[in-house]
């Protein structure tokens, strides 16, 4: 007995491969362009969905220093009208509102001895101005320009020091 072929019995019956037809050509051909279809589909899936994805805005940079400057400039022409308290409250809003706006501070909403307990690094100028701005918010008063200019001249001194120390640390 040979080990390579093992026995075969006939029994007459052939294979049921002969009798099955062979795949033909056409067949294979649309096999291969539903392949190369579903590939185009995911492709242009693929790129639509990129497209769509809204892209994040770019942030234009705001002069928050310009604006709080130019507050408290035109201030300086209603010193002769306006009441102390007035301009003192003016004053406060224009460097607190600088320090919200560049800074994301929420100084806006703060009494001065909530803002200075929590700013340590708050330079001693804008300490003393803050807490003399916030005596003359809450005082009785009357026009007094020479103070009034004083404040704003201060406010102006006290938003460059603190402008300039924050182009430093970023």
């Amino acid at each position: 007995m040979d080990p390579e072929s093992p026995l075969t019995l006939d029994h007459g019956i052939p294979d049921p491969e002969t009798y099955l037809p062979g795949t033909p050509p056409w067949v294979w051909w649309l096999v291969a362009a539903g392949v190369i279809l579903v590939l185009l589909l995911l492709w242009l899936l693929a790129r639509h969905l990129n497209k769509s994805k809204p892209r994040p805005p770019t942030l234009q940079k705001r002069d928050f220093y310009g604006t709080a400057s130019q507050s408290l400039r035109t201030l300086e022409s209603d010193c002769e009208t306006r009441p102390l308290a007035e301009i003192a409250a003016h004053c406060s809003l224009a460097l607190r509102g600088y320090l919200a706006s560049s800074m994301s501070e929420p100084a806006l909403y703060e009494t001065v001895e909530e803002f200075k307990a929590r700013q340590p690094d708050l330079p001693r100028e804008a300490e003393d101005l803050l807490t003399d701005l916030n005596d003359a918010k809450y005082a009785r008063s009357t026009v007094d320009a020479e103070r009034a200019s004083g404040f704003i001249e201060r406010s102006l001194a006290c938003l460059k020091t603190i402008h300039a120390a924050q182009n430093v640390t970023t």
